[in-house]
């Protein structure tokens, strides 16, 4: 017996002709294998790539920790705390019996997770990182992460054999996306944890843990990886910069020293190795002097002051900061090139040739104004001058001055132009001093 099959869609094009049903039964079960056989071979593919994605510890040549230990130890009545930040830094490679292994070194002597001597190598496939340690012939089992929840064995990932007890894989949060994890203790005799650590898919270690006790002593450490460096990629990069530099402006030669702040933005201010500031101080395009002030992380000021300044003289700034993370980052402000001040003629009082004797706050002039009028206000000594204009109901408008200044007469500009008609009140704070004025803007 034999069918016609025909396709419709197609039946304008060509004719399908005669075929029988044992042909077709051939072909159905011929395609069925095809599919079949692929099918499997793509979830093979699948599993053999996920299985060696599964790296707990990537080991190459460049690869780095960020780790933040904060310690504790007690011995009798004394004890002593406090954090170091360790970079653990993948620095060699070796072959031994054919096998690659990895040197990493610590900038930390005491460092007690890694030393400097101890190589390691990861079998991806196998999910097992191994140790090689010196003076030894033969490999040692570090971590098998396919030991199941709950379980023993005996790793040498400290040098010596431990038995630990598997916590298995969960998840976690890390450096913003959740990462796969696993997890292993050693239980203290009193079923205390003594160690534990925890690596995380792709990236390695990231948090390791003990604790030891005896009769007089304790000893714990806590150590969290904070950033890495994982086959170049960089993980939380660690931020540092220099955000601005103020006051530099213009000002007269008369107004120095004055006080310079620096501030700044950093994500770990202990890991900070230098803070800076480099001056060139200029005279006709012919360089003067230089001079570099070392800046305090925790108080970022300066009482800046140059000898020997004249009149039309150009001052240069330049701030550098640099950390010791395993990014060692350098920062610049501004990023490039210099910030630059023009030293201005003296605003002494000129009539008579010495600094005012007193405080004083004159009255603005023009008054009424619109919509600029002039402040002028004079201080006998060194002082940290703040002036400020506020409305009628005491709410602030702008502050016009708020540095440290020398003895002297000077003049201020308030703008207006964005403010409604009416009264207002500018109000100068020097030292002990303080006087409030009243000014009227009419438009």
């Amino acid at each position: 017996m034999k069918i016609d099959i025909f396709s419709p869609p197609l039946l304008d094009s060509f004719v399908w002709g005669n075929i029988s049903k044992k042909y077709l039964s051939k072909v159905y079960h011929i395609i069925e294998k095809l599919i079949s056989f692929l099918f499997v071979f793509i979830l093979l593919q699948f599993v053999i790539s996920e299985t060696s994605a599964q790296n707990f510890f990537p080991l190459k040549v460049g690869n780095a920790y960020q780790i933040k230990n904060d310690w504790f130890w007690s011995v009798h009545h004394f004890a002593d705390w406090g954090t170091d930040y360790i970079n653990l830094t993948v620095q060699s490679d070796t072959v031994i019996d054919g096998q690659h292994y990895f040197n990493l070194h610590n900038n930390i002597n005491r460092y007690k997770v890694f030393n400097n001597v101890t190589l390691f190598s990861y079998d991806s496939l196998d999910q097992k990182l191994y140790v090689w340690i010196p003076n030894e012939s033969q490999k040692r089992l570090a971590v098998d992460f396919n030991i199941p929840t709950d379980s023993n064995f005996i790793s040498y990932i400290r040098g010596t054999g431990i038995e630990f007890t598997s916590n298995g894989f969960s998840t976690k949060v890390i450096f913003g996306d959740t990462c796969v994890i696993y997890s292993m203790i050693h239980p203290h005799e009193d079923n205390i944890p003594l160690y534990i650590y925890e690596f995380a898919r792709n990236i390695g270690l990231i948090k390791y843990k003990y604790y030891t006790v005896s009769t007089w002593s304790d000893d714990s450490s806590e150590q969290e990886t904070i950033a890495a460096i994982i086959d170049s990629i960089r993980y939380n990069p660690l931020v540092l910069k220099v955000d601005s530099l103020y006051p530099v402006e213009d000002r007269p030669v008369d107004t120095f020293p004055f006080l310079l702040t620096i501030p700044y933005t950093a994500s770990y201010t202990e890991l900070i190795d230098s803070f800076y500031l480099d001056i060139q101080h200029l005279r006709a395009d012919t360089l003067i002097q230089t001079k570099k002030y070392n800046i305090s992380t925790s108080n970022p000021h300066i009482s800046f002051y140059l000898t020997g300044l004249h009149s039309g003289d150009k001052i240069k700034f330049r701030v550098t900061i640099t950390d010791t993370s395993i990014f060692y980052n350098v920062a610049h402000y501004p990023d490039t090139g210099w910030v630059v001040m023009n030293v201005l003629p003296p605003i002494l009082n000129v009539e008579s040739g010495n600094p005012p004797t007193d405080y004083e706050l004159a009255q603005n002039y023009p008054n009424p104004f619109n919509p600029n009028t002039t402040i002028r206000y004079e201080i006998p000594e060194r002082s940290f001058v703040t002036i400020k204009v506020y409305d009628v109901l005491g709410n602030e408008i702008e502050t016009l001055t708020n540095e440290e200044m020398y003895a002297g007469s000077y003049e201020i500009e308030f703008d207006g132009s964005g403010l409604t008609s009416g009264i207002y009140y500018y109000r100068i704070t020097a030292g002990s001093f303080s006087q409030t004025n009243k000014m009227i803007l009419i438009k």
